[in-house]
């Protein structure tokens, strides 16, 4: 065990804080993901009675599948963050764009109900994110594409 432990620490040593920066981002990207998706998947049949958006959202496909598709994002970025191969690109860029796509239209909802456009704001710019996650991953693959 303690071996693992200082095969690890020199690694963090050895890579750079980019890289450290990167897969912090993509993690970061996931968990948030996954805490709604968990969120909807657990919460969100007793929301739906309580609340304009989750009315909103449930209108156009059930919180489950709302809940599904956030955890489907969020596996597909999380395996991203630790694979090696160009696998690694498509997974961001499915998990990003599915991501993506959910958060806007999760924005959108709240928007319609929302008090304050800090809420829907705040989904948008998680949407953003994502949306860079699928770019970066697109981007990525173009160029190990272009180079053979």
């Amino acid at each position: 065990m303690k071996i693992k432990w200082k095969k690890l620490i020199n690694q963090l040593f050895e890579t750079s804080y980019k890289e450290i920066f990167a897969v912090f981002f993509l993690l970061s990207v996931s968990f948030y993901n996954i805490l709604t998706g968990y969120f909807l998947m657990v919460s969100g049949d007793e929301i739906v009675e309580k609340s304009g958006t989750y009315q909103i959202m449930d209108g156009l496909m059930t919180i489950d599948t709302w809940g599904f598709l956030f955890i489907l994002s969020a596996i597909l970025i999380l395996i991203a963050a630790f694979q090696e191969t160009n696998a690694k690109f498509i997974n961001m860029i499915f998990g990003g764009f599915i991501g993506a796509i959910v958060l806007f239209l999760y924005s959108t909802a709240s928007s319609e109900n929302a008090v304050t456009n800090l809420l829907p704001s705040r989904y948008a710019l998680s949407a953003c994110f994502n949306l860079f996650v699928a770019a970066m991953g697109g981007l990525e693959l173009w160029k190990t594409k272009n180079k053979n």
